[in-house]
């Protein structure tokens, strides 16, 4: 037991001087850190090595979880497509010795790259400066950095970001780490924070910040864009201080590999992936394995054709042109049943001619449009459409009219609603009856017009007539014979009237209501005076004439007067509603709390009223009866 005691000691006493002996041995480790570019199950790592070394697939042995990686490539970072920006301040805040300082490190950097790493140089301030573009020529970036760039006042960071972000996409690098120099925050940048991150995201850039104290420093910008770009934020207290922080990134990123595998583990998974080198400790990293997304996206993208095709819209415009064809279908077979037998066994006797199965046609329609005339004929407002369409001068007959327009709002429906995608698009169809009446409501105050423009000349004409020796009705039958129309076809209707016996001052009151003219009231009565005491008839339609056109001057007088009233109403009514679609179409989701909300709807809902009063009341101020 004696012996053991000075064993024991002298066992302790070797230990003790041979562990600080080996600390020193113990290498640096190898440092795996992923990068988020990569796209599940393709991964991406970045692999820094302590110092230089030549690796490429056999020289590394990569897992996952245990198991041996698919499809291994290491390559550097440079012949990987990587490429590095030294982007260093060059606002007034710099002048001195802090911009000498700034490219004392930026040659310390250049001094550690790489052979085949693509380095760009720029400077900012308040506008951007390419010093050199990428380029992995050693004399062009040594006379980059070799003098100090012009100073300028204003620091704009983020618009600097989004520059060099640019320059890397043009170049259509694959990942681009950019060393950002500044000694201040961001001073006058059109472009936010948040926008400047999402380029740099967007192109895979990440950002190394290196921050220069000063007076007014402040290292909040420059972390944040670090941190939410994958880098890392490095700050240095004197200008001298740089040139080290430098030439470790250098080293770092010269010493860079870049590792891509496919991996095959299961959605959700935790993994563990680690990188063994000859020579090193192993690097680790971890991740977890995205989850599946069961969205439908389908195995292409749909055109137009192909929304149109499975929306229900189309379903349902089918089913209402299938109705319309078996209701049309059983009508037609009610009046085939109603004729003749004869008529019936004809059809299979003998084969009909075309000229047949047009008058069946046309006599199956004339049923059809009998049964609908006598549904709606004895409505009031039917007759004044029928009176409307007659005015018009239309082809149509108004219940062929009335037919289209029903089956024009069921197409604009089911288009509206296919286009929209909205159950809201069947109300497109509403909108048919009120086009329609417009239409005719147009036609027929084109028609009042031009019956006035010609009253005073067909009176003319009448008052000619009767100094040439014509009886009145005469005249009338000359004046009808030379007149366009519509006073052509409502003067003829004045003559038919009086053949079968009605007064021809009525028969004139009759087409001065349906022309709405009062002109052709006085005519009336200038009738009557002559039936009832007779007198001058000639000379009379002469001074009516003339105070006919004496009113229509007054008239065009007024209208001109107006004119800048009712152009003023087109436009304030026009204007909103131009805006509103131009938001609609361009604006984004600039609508979308007026649209998806109860408040923005009833505002929209009072603003359409407003405008449609609005529109109302200056027209009825500008509208001056003559």
């Amino acid at each position: 037991m004696r012996l053991l005691a000075p064993i024991a000691i002298l066992s302790a006493a070797f230990a003790a001087l041979a562990v600080p002996a080996l600390a020193p041995a113990q290498a640096p480790a190898p440092k795996l850190t992923e990068d988020s570019s990569g796209t599940f199950p393709d991964k991406v790592f970045y692999l820094q090595l302590p110092s230089r070394r030549a690796l490429d697939e056999t020289s590394v042995k990569v897992t996952e979880n245990g198991t041996d990686v698919l499809a291994l490539g290491v390559e550097s970072a440079g012949k990987s497509g990587s490429g590095a920006v030294l982007l260093i301040d060059a606002s007034n805040s710099m002048e001195g010795a802090a911009i000498k300082g700034a490219m004392a490190a930026a040659r310390a950097f250049l001094e550690q790259r790489s052979e085949d790493l693509p380095v760009a140089v720029v400077v900012f301030g308040p506008s951007d400066s390419v010093l050199t573009d990428f380029t992995t020529d050693s004399e062009k970036l040594t006379e980059a950095v070799a003098e100090n760039p012009e100073l300028a006042e204003g620091t704009h960071i983020y618009d600097a970001l989004t520059k060099v972000t640019e320059l890397a996409q043009d170049e259509k690098l694959a990942r681009t780490t950019v060393v950002l120099l500044s000694d201040g925050t961001d001073v006058g940048s059109e472009t936010t924070l948040a926008d400047a991150v999402a380029a740099a995201n967007a192109a895979s850039v990440r950002v190394i910040g290196v921050g220069l104290r000063s007076s007014q420093y402040d290292p909040g910008a420059l972390r944040k864009i670090a941190a939410a770009t994958g880098g890392t934020y490095a700050e240095g207290g004197t200008p001298k201080a740089l040139a080290p922080i430098f030439a470790e990134i250098g080293a770092r990123i010269s010493n860079e590999y870049v590792v891509t595998y496919r991996s095959l583990l299961r959605p959700e998974v935790k993994a563990t992936v680690k990188a063994a080198i000859a020579g090193w400790p192993t690097a680790t990293a971890r991740y977890t394995t995205p989850a599946i997304d069961f969205a439908p996206r389908g195995s292409f993208e749909r055109g137009w054709i192909d929304k149109v095709i499975v929306s229900p819209w189309l379903l349902l415009f089918i089913l209402v042109v299938t109705f319309v064809l078996i209701a049309f279908a059983i009508l037609t077979a009610v009046d085939v049943r109603k004729r003749s037998i004869r008529r019936r066994m004809a059809q299979y006797v003998t084969v009909p001619s075309e000229e047949e199965s047009r008058a069946r046609r046309a006599e199956v329609a004339a049923v059809l449009a009998e049964k609908a005339q006598r549904r709606v004929g004895r409505h009031r407002w039917w007759q004044r459409f029928e009176t409307d369409v007659e005015l018009g001068g239309f082809s149509l007959t108004p219940l062929a009219l009335a037919a289209w327009t029903i089956v024009g709002g069921i197409v604009a429906s089911i288009a509206a609603a296919i286009l929209l995608q909205s159950v809201l698009g069947l109300l497109v169809g509403l909108a048919a009856p009120m086009v329609t009446r417009y239409v005719v409501s147009r036609r027929v105050r084109k028609a009042h017009a031009a019956f006035a423009e010609q009253l005073p000349d067909n009176l003319d004409v009448i008052a000619g007539a009767l100094r040439t020796g014509h009886a009145l009705m005469g005249a009338l039958s000359v004046m009808v014979d030379s007149a366009d129309e519509p006073s052509k076809s409502e003067f003829r209707r004045v003559l038919q009237d009086e053949q079968l016996g009605v007064p021809l001052d009525d028969a004139i009151r009759v087409m001065a209501r349906r022309m709405q003219s009062q002109d052709a009231e006085q005519v009336a009565m200038v009738m009557q005076l002559q039936r009832e005491a007779g007198g001058n008839t000639a000379e009379v339609l002469d001074r009516v004439a003339e105070t006919i056109r004496g009113r229509m001057e007054l008239r065009r007088l007024v209208d001109v007067l107006t004119a800048q009233a009712r152009i003023s109403r087109w436009i304030l009514t026009a204007l909103p509603i131009a805006v509103l679609v131009l938001l609609f179409v361009t604006g984004g989701d600039y609508l979308d709390p007026m649209l998806d909300s109860m408040a923005g709807i009833i505002a929209l809902v009072v603003g359409a009223i407003l405008i449609v009063v609005g529109s109302l009341w200056i027209k009825r101020i500008s509208k001056l009866e003559v």
